[in-house]
């Protein structure tokens, strides 16, 4: 659905100028004319996410959003890694976190890693979805690229029961019991979700439990909103498989097992506002959030046996040993009580790498909204401000292990000394922020806005050392010009011009040394500091139509200074550091078309070319390149193209209505795209582009029960998402001496029916 949509109503009855609301700041409050937004915004309303059974806001954003894709690196449904314009935000620690993502007024961006985790977020309590672009300053920090900006359900809206239950393909059993009442004054909605699977790959079972409420009071000028997030969730996502092993054994293998993440998490969130005139309003919200994420990953080695024979034990049996890159240098490996250890088979072909990440964060935010005519025309002024504080205490390390023979891993209880990390963290961002929107004559409408941002970062080792001690601070102002013009009654043009900004996070200060990489999410090392990422960002476009045709179209070109860049260092895939790499571009081109052909037949298409390259020269470690000939490095060049961005995006969702019965049919296309690892674009071989149709349908049974079914995939396209380089022969042996490309596949056809049940209030 595009930005011009009006979610609960029949287009074909709508005309100009209907007026589309959208969140003007992360503050519920503070909503505004679309057609006066100056940027390409995007709107989604609960009943399309509904009707399309998407299975959680990643992946219904993946089949609507122009602009935007997945990436399976963890192989999970509820761990994607999402792209919008080129710039990313992931729950993986690796990937640059380009996107703020806020429920109802408050960032949910972890602290340690800015990271998103999408199965913390409650899919049937969603009521809206807006997806601002660019590099708005008013949301704050992680803006570079836009925002998602999730609203939920009040009592008001979803009054009754809804009770929902479905099973499907690889062992998927969901089901979901809603309640909202509401009186005239006083509200109350509350959701119990669960979702169990299988999966579709080897060793892949996932389990979720969420729960979420929200008590309500005040519909008019005056009100507030408590409400309470609660998951406790088990995933597993065995990521990234060599191509070879996939050929030989089929799209369901894996190459080590298990990676497990089992985050808790509880939220509470109080926004409240109050009318102080006719003139003024005065919001603002408090929040305490903690995410307890437990984690455990078997994987393979990068110990063996010492060649040395010099490193013996008191039997003459060689001890253990870690190798340089060139394998002439060897260092021997101790344990927790800094003992040498000897290899054994135990002990020399596997690690179970595991990690506690205990994130607290609270906050409050003020805003002020006064409207007040300026030089005669109507004139509204947002000014506000949030502090937010965290606090990490991070945990982790590494036992050597065994590889089982079918590459699961079994601890010998040695834990290696040298892996031991205790970290605790400590954020704090304070942001103040003013925007003015003036309608400066009838067609005219000017937006200014900006925002000062201070981020500051303690670090303490809680190991021997100090290591890991530092204080970073990091300040910024950040504007934002934007006009639209009503070019004529059914035709807006639209243009801004901004900047945002990205401190360095925890994970990314502590894993920045060329000269000791670390292992995500466990190793860390004392590092130099990093310089935050500064975008700068111009759009322009075209937004218009009448009664059931609609559309909307945009240009736009951003500049990253500084950008932030994990490189990968060593034979393992997550052995590396984060660099500042310098500029790094994301240009583009994107247009959407919704086209009500009838009172019961729908068609939405979008199109998105992106232009994603880095924009300076820089090496890049390379030590699992297929075409690497002994190479440890290569040169990126100005101009090349950021890995895991596709330059084609295509979507189309077509969709016939009657009274009972609802069918669909969706299909997402795009190109090939380099793999992650080949920044310097010299293979010619790519993650290969795909098309993917799925099909869904509805029957109302009754005024209460409704049947549905999705088939994912239908054409049982075998894809890929997903790729990187690493090394497989370590725990595959010599036969996949050549074996460097691992991809993320994709999920074959899938089937998931249900009933909904819906009993209005009485």
């Amino acid at each position: 659905m595009d930005a011009d949509r009006q979610p609960k109503t029949d287009p074909a009855s709508i005309e100009l100028p209907t007026i589309y609301v959208i969140g003007l700041t992360p503050t519920a409050g503070a909503e505004g004319d679309l057609r006066r937004y100056p940027g390409n915004a995007q709107v989604f309303g609960s009943d399309d996410m509904r009707d399309q059974q998407s299975r959680n806001l990643s992946r219904y954003l993946a089949d609507n959003a122009n602009g935007l894709h997945l990436a399976d690196a963890a192989n999970n449904p509820f761990q994607a890694d999402v792209f919008y314009r080129g710039y990313s935000v992931s729950p993986l620690l690796g990937l640059p976190q380009g996107l703020a993502v806020y429920q109802d007024g408050v960032r949910i961006n972890e602290i340690f890693g800015d990271t998103v985790n999408w199965d913390l977020v409650p899919d049937d309590a969603i009521d809206r979805i807006e997806l601002i672009p660019g590099a708005n300053p008013v949301f704050g920090q992680n803006t570079l690229g836009g925002a998602i900006s999730v609203r939920t359900k009040t009592g008001w809206d979803q009054p009754g029961w809804q009770a929902e239950a479905g099973a499907g393909s690889f062992g998927r059993i969901s089901s979901s019991l809603g309640y909202g009442v509401a009186g005239e004054d006083t509200a109350l909605y509350a959701l119990l979700q669960t979702e169990d699977e299988t999966g579709w790959r080897d060793y892949s079972q996932s389990r979720l439990r969420q729960l979420f409420t929200r008590a309500s009071i005040g519909r008019g000028d005056s009100g507030a909103d408590l409400s309470i997030t609660a998951a406790d969730n088990s995933l597993r996502g065995n990521g990234a498989v060599p191509i070879e092993l996939l050929d030989a054994e089929g799209r369901d293998a894996v190459f080590t097992h298990p990676d497990i993440t089992e985050p808790q998490m509880l939220f509470v969130n109080l926004q409240w506002r109050h009318r102080i005139s006719e003139a003024s309003t005065l919001s603002g919200g408090v929040y305490w959030r903690r995410n307890d994420s437990r984690s455990f990953n078997g994987d393979g080695t990068e110990f063996a046996a010492c060649a040395d024979p010099a490193n013996v034990d008191a039997n003459g049996a060689p001890l253990l040993c870690e190798f340089e890159d060139d394998g002439d240098e060897e260092e021997v490996v101790v344990d927790q009580n800094s003992t040498p250890v000897t290899a054994s088979e135990a002990n020399d072909s596997a690690t179970e790498n595991s990690s506690r990440t205990r994130q607290t964060g609270r906050g409050l935010s003020l805003q002020w909204a006064h409207e007040q005519p300026l030089l005669g025309r109507p004139n509204r002024r947002y000014v506000g401000m949030s502090i937010d504080d965290g606090f990490t205490r991070f945990r982790s390390q590494t036992e050597l292990a065994q590889l089982s023979d079918d590459r699961g891993t079994t601890g010998s209880g040695i834990v290696v000394g040298e892996s031991l990390v205790g970290l605790h963290a400590a954020n704090r961002n304070l942001g103040v922020f003013v925007s003015d929107i003036w309608q400066a004559t009838e067609r005219l409408s000017i937006t200014a806005a900006g925002r000062y941002q201070r981020a500051e970062v303690q670090l303490r080792d809680q190991g021997p050392d100090d290591d890991l001690d530092g204080d970073h601070h990091f300040t910024r102002f950040n504007p934002l010009i934007g006009a639209t013009f009503d070019l004529r009654p059914t035709l807006t043009l639209f243009g801004s011009v901004s900047e945002a900004s990205r401190a360095p996070t925890p994970v990314e200060l502590t894993c920045a040394n060329p000269e000791a990489p670390c292992k995500l999410p466990n190793g860390f090392v004392d590092d130099p500091p990093l310089d935050q990422v500064i975008t700068r960002n111009i759009e322009i476009g075209l937004r218009g139509g009448k009664r059931a045709l609609r559309w909307n179209g945009a240009l736009y070109r951003g500049i990253s200074r500084d950008d932030i860049l994990f490189i990968t260092d060593g034979r393992l895939t997550n052995q590396g550091y984060f660099s500042n790499v310098g500029d790094t571009l994301r240009q583009g081109a994107e247009i959407n078309l919704d086209w009500a052909i009838s009172t019961s037949l729908r068609l939405s298409v979008g199109y998105s070319w992106v232009d994603a390259r880095f924009r300076e020269d820089f090496l890049v470690n390379t030590p699992n390149h297929p075409l690497g000939n002994n190479e440890q490095t290569r040169q990126v060049r100005s101009g090349d193209r950021i890995p895991l961005v596709p330059q084609h995006l295509a979507r189309a969702n077509l969709g016939w209505t009657t009274d009972a019965l609802y069918l669909g049919l969706g299909v997402t296309a795009r190109s090939s795209s380099h793999y992650r690892g080949d920044e310097a674009n010299v293979d010619d071989r790519r993650i290969g582009g795909f098309m993917l149709v799925n099909a869904l349908g509805s029957y109302r049974v009754s005024r209460a029960v409704t049947l549905f079914a999705r088939v994912d995939n239908l054409l049982d396209t075998d894809y890929a998402t997903f790729g990187l380089y690493g090394e497989a022969d370590e725990v595959l042996g010599d036969q996949y001496e050549d074996s460097n490309r691992f991809i993320g596949p994709g999920a074959p056809r899938a089937f998931h029916a249900g009933v909904r049940i819906a009993l209005p209030a009485t």
